[in-house]
């Protein structure tokens, strides 16, 4: 977006508190981050002060609608394609949704820019001399994209001789200590790293695995080879790994057809979230296995 800009810019960039480490990452990319903990109010007379030419809208919901309304500027907005997402959830549209790094760049082809070939650098810092290890990013929002922790122990235990680090949230501690629980090569940092510690656990790591959540999007970009064990959403949804690096895998549930049960993993069509059996629960451990043992020879 800088770039594309003709002259100086300078770029603001709005989200929720708990994610104000994101842009954080994106060094030189972003001017200025205003955060909100549960209202735009808290922000709309600070943001229409400022005098903004234009707004960029990345999440095309209620809040950001409102943002936009207030400000008054020229705005440019993410086509969700909800409907289209609707169809393919119920099993009437085949064709993938296009993936959520060419729609973010649509936005903004008015000012000319084009999709980038690879991801630009986060957090920059020296780059390890050597990756050593796993790291198992446990946690989801949603039981539908969540790795069952019996899958979790399987996988530490199939790989006893190899350093293996866990990351979550404070939400994960519970099944972070069952994961971890009798194996001494496993460090679990579940709930005490922030974003950019978990990013240089990542980093410094042979493989990660995790399930379609943030922290396949930061292996991706930080070029570190990423198993991700998909469930009740499907990369058909347009929110797979984006440029994974060689290695990288996308295993899907057996047995449960090629459609996606929810576009947000929070329901599935085989009765999941009635008696904790989701989408997930059908991929494999031998699988999981056997994907990452190329990654950590």
């Amino acid at each position: 977006m800088r770039d594309a800009v003709d002259g100086e810019c300078e770029v603001h960039y709005l989200t929720k508190l708990a994610y104000a480490g994101i842009p954080a990452g994106f060094e030189g990319l972003v001017d200025v981050v205003h955060t909100i903990e549960k209202s735009t109010n808290e922000v709309i007379a600070e943001l229409g002060a400022i005098g903004f030419d234009y707004v960029v809208d990345l999440h095309n919901n209620l809040r950001s609608g409102r943002v936009k309304r207030s400000l008054k500027a020229l705005h440019f907005t993410v086509e969700k394609r909800n409907v289209a997402k609707w169809k393919l959830v119920r099993g009437w549209r085949t064709t993938p949704i296009p993936h959520i790094v060419e729609r973010y760049t649509a936005v903004l082809t008015a000012f000319g820019v084009k999709t980038p070939d690879s991801w630009p650098t986060l957090w920059p810092t020296e780059a390890p001399t050597e990756r050593r290890g796993l790291c198992i990013a446990i946690g989801a929002t949603h039981g539908g994209k969540r790795m069952p922790v019996a899958l979790l122990r399987k996988v530490v235990e199939a790989f006893n001789g190899v350093p293996i680090a866990l990351i979550g949230g404070p939400s994960d501690v519970e099944d972070a200590q069952s994961i971890a629980a009798g194996f001494e090569h496993v460090r679990n940092a579940v709930g005490q790293f922030s974003l950019e510690e978990s990013a240089h656990l990542i980093q410094s790591s042979q493989a990660a695995l995790a399930g379609d959540t943030g922290m396949m999007h930061l292996a991706a970009a930080l070029k570190t080879p990423v198993v991700t064990v998909w469930g009740c959403t499907r990369p058909s949804l347009g929110m797979a790994a984006w440029k994974p690096v060689s290695g990288s895998v996308n295993l899907e549930p057996e047995g449960r057809g090629e459609k996606p049960c929810s576009k947000l993993g929070d329901r599935c069509q085989f009765k999941g979230h009635r008696k904790d059996d989701w989408c997930t629960h059908h991929v494999s451990d031998t699988r999981v296995i056997a994907a990452l043992k190329p990654l950590l020879v």
